[in-house]
């Protein structure tokens, strides 16, 4: 059985805007404000990603829930099925963790311009503060190192079974 077509399409979706997201803040990173005018426009566009991606998250929790999901194949061993499960709902929190971190961090700063939404000026939903600044920017950095881990590992997972385990193929059920 595979996952019904909205599924399908929002995961290959979220999938590229989330690699993108992670790609770019692994990149924009070690940038110094010395270049203030690239890595603002560096941040304003992952933040603006970051938004979308949320939600994107948030469409693909709702969806998730109106379809019934297949089940792992009969076939896989335990341990396989509580890693995937472990993967699975790792990233779902990490989907929503990650993003809420951002936002906060952006809205405490106190040299942002704001959090924006492609052109759109969001509210800051905390005053700016340099220690709520310094713990969610650890916290968003770490999530997101946490979630390059859980997914290089759910898609390692994918591959194995694709290659090397063709009977419990699960990589089938989302393309």
């Amino acid at each position: 059985m595979k996952y019904s077509i909205s599924i399908r399409s929002i995961h290959w979706l979220s999938a590229v805007l989330i690699i993108g997201l992670l790609t770019l803040g692994i990149y924009m990173t070690p940038f110094d404000m010395d270049n203030i005018e690239h890595s603002e426009s560096l941040y304003f566009w992952h933040k603006s990603f970051g938004i979308l991606a949320f939600l994107f998250v948030t469409i693909r929790i709702i969806n998730r829930r109106r379809h019934t999901l297949p089940g792992l194949p009969k076939g896989m061993p335990q341990h396989e099925k509580l890693a995937a499960k472990f993967a699975h709902t790792a990233l779902y929190v990490l989907m929503v963790l990650v993003p809420i971190l951002g936002y906060l961090q952006s809205s405490a700063y106190e040299f942002s311009s704001g959090v924006h939404f492609f052109g759109i000026d969001l509210p800051e939903l905390i005053p700016d503060n340099q220690s709520v600044f310094e713990i969610t920017n650890t916290l968003h950095k770490w999530a997101s190192y946490a979630f390059i881990a859980v997914l290089a590992a759910h898609i390692a997972g994918a591959i194995k079974h694709r290659l090397f385990d063709k009977e419990n193929d699960v990589l089938n059920r989302i393309l």
